[in-house]
């Protein structure tokens, strides 16, 4: 930009500020990105297009613009802290860290940027140095409700669930139509165990937002823990809905079919979907599918391929294989809404089996007769967002094995804390080299007078081969093992040992104990 440019663009950039201070946004946003085209390290205009983008949700356009705005102004606390929700709202919570840090330096009692360091805090799972920030905001200002929900978040993430109610509470009562305070509440409620006034809440929520994603799925899975499986089934839809990497909608050129319309003569496609354990617990609904007269297909899971093809009448291709043509697809956890399932799913007989050759290979390796064999999964997929609370230390369970019966580890992956215990337990087979696929698990647990397991998607699949399954349960379970009983109407052979108090094992491990003691001889 020449001297002569000079006047011009200020007068254009006085022009960008009237439309912006007139609430024309967008066009003062399109006149600041032509400036911006022409002068790239003018700070009034990637300071106020910055602004204008975040405004609008386009953080990550916002991020390099906003970032070119701090280098001529380090010190600038509004620039900062919008930059640092701009990189939490894109995934770098680390980076919003930083640039929190950095506003609060420039302004030590800027309210909003403790908060956004709260929430860079709480992303990163530091959850004790959140609280500290979030109420360091509410000293600065304490008739935010949007900062106590944000504290009621952390206390409920370091296990303070009464607290975090009453902060809740207090949120709605400066805001009685903060919707994304009523869902948190609903969580809340949840884990105290409150489940009529959590879908009140989680109702509540809809009535003031009916598009949040969070209130309708929270809801949804709620009603399926409390056994409303009608009104769980409708809402389980929302899960599409939701901003997670395991709920990616599929395009087809089939349509969706929900049960309108009837299936006899027709071809369908039936596909997989989030993990392993999900797959194989609504398999159980595929033979419903044929039933009603229909060619099926079922896209499935590279390691489930094998095990899908024991399901009669049915062509099983692996996933990212070529799909034939059909009239039709469903995904398999929408097929209880399409089946018109409004109670619990009724009991069925085992459906899946391993090859026969893998049967006969094990069957060699783990002979029957003589000691009883049982086989154990103490912790599932370390990225499993619960699975701190669904995950059980080997050295726990050990504690309360008695010797007698041939102990038999089912799972391939072993944490690295689960390994010095094994080793001090010669009773115990590990067989992780040899489980290539799921086919090797079953055909494995095929051979288990006993499985005794968290909850992993090895007991489902114990439980969709027929196995007796011994399955400990956290405090907060599943939505899919319901409240209370000690049985599922999933498998019939599965029996549900429950957490007394969050994350105490003790009152499972007594039971299971004493459990043994009565089976060994």
């Amino acid at each position: 930009m020449d001297d002569a440019q000079k006047p011009q663009i200020a007068d254009l950039i006085a022009q960008g500020i009237i439309l912006q201070d007139a609430g024309q946004l967008a066009e003062a946003e399109a006149l600041f990105a032509g400036l911006r085209a022409v002068t790239t390290d003018d700070l009034q205009v990637n300071s106020r297009l910055g602004l204008l983008l975040a405004m609008r949700g386009d953080f990550a356009g916002a991020l390099p613009v906003l970032q070119d705005a701090i280098a001529a102004a380090p010190h600038a606390a509004l620039l900062q802290n919008v930059l640092s929700v701009c990189a939490f709202e894109t995934g770098d919570p680390a980076a919003a860290l930083t640039y929190a840090d950095a506003a609060l330096d420039a302004a030590p009692d800027f309210p909003e940027a403790w908060n956004s360091r709260g929430n860079a805090l709480t992303r990163l799972r530091r959850d004790a140095e959140a609280l500290e920030a979030f109420q360091t905001a509410q000293h600065f200002n304490p008739d935010d409700p949007v900062v106590r929900l944000n504290i009621a978040n952390a206390l409920r993430n370091l296990g303070r669930q009464a607290e975090a109610l009453s902060h809740l509470d207090q949120a709605l009562a400066l805001a009685p139509s903060l919707a994304p305070a009523h869902v948190n509440r609903g969580n809340v409620l949840q884990d105290l165990g409150r489940h009529a006034d959590a879908i009140a809440a989680y109702d509540r929520a809809i009535a003031l937002d009916p598009d949040s994603v969070d209130a309708q799925w929270n809801g949804a899975l709620c009603r399926l823990l409390t056994g409303d499986y009608a009104g769980g089934w409708r809402g389980h839809e929302w899960r599409w809905r939701r901003a997670s990497p395991e709920n990616r909608p599929r395009t087809f050129t089939a349509p969706l079919w929900l049960g309108e319309t009837p299936l006899a003569g027709r071809s369908i496609l039936l596909h997989g979907e989030q993990g392993l354990g999900d797959c194989i617990q609504f398999a159980r609904y595929i033979p419903d599918v044929v039933a009603r007269g229909a060619r099926v297909t079922v896209e499935i899971y590279a390691p489930l391929v094998a095990l899908f093809r024991s399901l009669p009448d049915v062509d099983v291709v692996a996933a990212g294989a070529p799909l034939p043509p059909t009239d039709l697809q469903c995904p398999l956890m929408s097929l209880p809404l399409a089946l018109g399932e409004t109670g619990p799913p009724a009991p069925v007989a085992p459906y899946l089996a391993p090859p026969a050759d893998r049967q006969a290979l094990w069957n060699q390796r783990v002979p029957s007769g003589g000691q009883l064999n049982v086989g154990l999964i103490v912790s599932g997929s370390p990225t499993h967002g619960n699975d701190h609370r669904r995950s059980l230390p080997f050295a726990s369970l050990s504690a309360v094995l008695p010797t007698g019966p041939a102990y038999h580890l089912l799972q391939k992956e072993i944490a690295p804390r689960d390994l010095d215990p094994l080793a001090a337990r010669p009773d115990v087979a590990l067989w992780s080299a040899d489980l290539h696929d799921l086919s090797d698990t079953a055909a494995l647990a095929e051979r288990m007078d006993l499985v005794i397991s968290v909850d992993t998607g090895v007991a489902h699949l114990a439980g969709a081969l027929g196995r007796p399954t011994w399955l400990l349960l956290p405090y907060d379970p599943d939505w899919r093992w319901g409240l209370g009983a000690d049985t599922t109407p999933w498998y019939g052979a599965v029996r549900l040992y429950r957490q007394d108090a969050r994350d105490d094992w003790t009152g499972v491990l007594q039971r299971l104990r004493a459990d043994l003691a009565a089976l060994i001889p």
